[in-house]
């Protein structure tokens, strides 16, 4: 049976209205400076993968950050998420899995991922949209996170509820980048959840590293099985799709070949790029498969200083359909 949490119908913002389908996130703006002010607080950011737990009468649904549904894949997640005492919830978080350096590891995440009941998988919740037919979006920030911070007491030690910080932004963003940590992420304490760009989260990275799209790749030549050597990557500036620079280190083995065969079915014979690039060695592929590179600076005209291959990015594949907007039930 459901269990009390919080006395819902008192949150200022909370509607009485039931959630449903995958809902677009929330996505912080990427700032090199934190922002000023007591209004702010902070949490860490983790090397994952965004993941979006929908619990509806026993049955959960984990959504992808393009609203694929990624149950199976993150079916430990599901498992977990199913034991919570609530008839209803919707959290919103990252999934990862922590390396041998105690930090999350996104090319651990990757291997890990669709492991039947896995040890190591973890989900980080930082929000809470949705809880036993109330709609939380407009509850203001801190009041979501003690509830979600209620909701979490006790659970399955594959969920954790990520505390935030109260500091001064310079010294904790600092501290988190001497710690080997990605970032962080700033939010007002005030702030609704909005799906979409916001100003009221920004985005700090400690390490430069972003999605883009693969263009073509270089073969290594004479291997068995075939895999790749490098790969040329893309950058989309409004409806132009503009070269980005060659990324030709990160790889293991098993990368290399993963990576050939995923784009092997959209080959194709001359390149995507808006403005072609003279690359005579390149195998030219549509820019549909994405991939997270890591990389130390951007030139003046655009291209990737030191770009580093760290892994293909599953969760940002279009989906067939379109995702079903959130409905409300009465």
């Amino acid at each position: 049976m459901p269990v009390p949490i919080s006395p819902l119908d008192r949150l200022p913002g909370a509607r009485k209205t039931e959630l449903t389908g995958y809902i677009e996130p929330c996505d912080p703006t990427l700032r090199d400076q934190a922002p000023r002010g007591d209004d702010w607080v902070y949490e860490i950011k983790a090397d994952g993968y965004r993941a979006q737990v929908h619990l509806s009468g026993g049955r959960v649904t984990v959504y992808s950050r393009r609203g694929l549904d990624w149950t199976r894949q993150f079916s430990a997640i599901a498992d977990a998420a199913a034991l919570l005492p609530v008839e209803t919830c919707i959290l919103d978080g990252e999934a990862v899995v922590y390396g041998a350096s105690g930090r999350p590891d996104f090319q651990a995440l990757r291997r890990e991922i669709g492991t039947r009941r896995s040890d190591r998988l973890r989900y980080l919740a930082f929000d809470l949209l949705a809880l036993d037919g109330y709609d939380l979006r407009q509850v203001p920030y801190l009041e979501r996170k003690r509830v979600l911070q209620s909701l979490l007491d006790g659970a399955p030690a594959t969920l954790i509820n990520v505390e935030y910080l109260e500091a001064d932004g310079d010294q904790a963003f600092q501290h988190a980048c001497q710690m080997g940590l990605e970032g962080l992420v700033a939010k007002l304490r005030q702030s609704a959840y909005r799906s979409g760009r916001v100003e009221s989260w920004i985005k700090l990275k400690c390490v430069k590293s972003d999605t883009f799209p693969i263009v073509a790749f270089v073969e290594k030549l004479g291997a068995r099985p075939r895999r790749v050597a490098s790969l040329y990557i893309g950058r989309r500036v409004g409806d132009q799709l503009l070269y980005a620079g060659k990324a030709q280190s990160g790889y293991s083995e098993a990368d290399a070949r993963e990576v050939r065969e995923r784009l092997d079915p959209f080959i194709r014979k001359t390149t995507a790029l808006s403005v072609p690039v003279n690359k005579p060695k390149a195998t030219w592929v549509e820019p549909v498969v994405e991939a997270e590179i890591e990389y130390a600076g951007v030139t003046d005209d655009g291209r990737l200083r030191a770009p580093v291959f760290k892994g293909l990015r599953d969760d940002l594949a279009k989906p067939s359909a379109r995702p079903p907007p959130p409905r409300r039930m009465r």
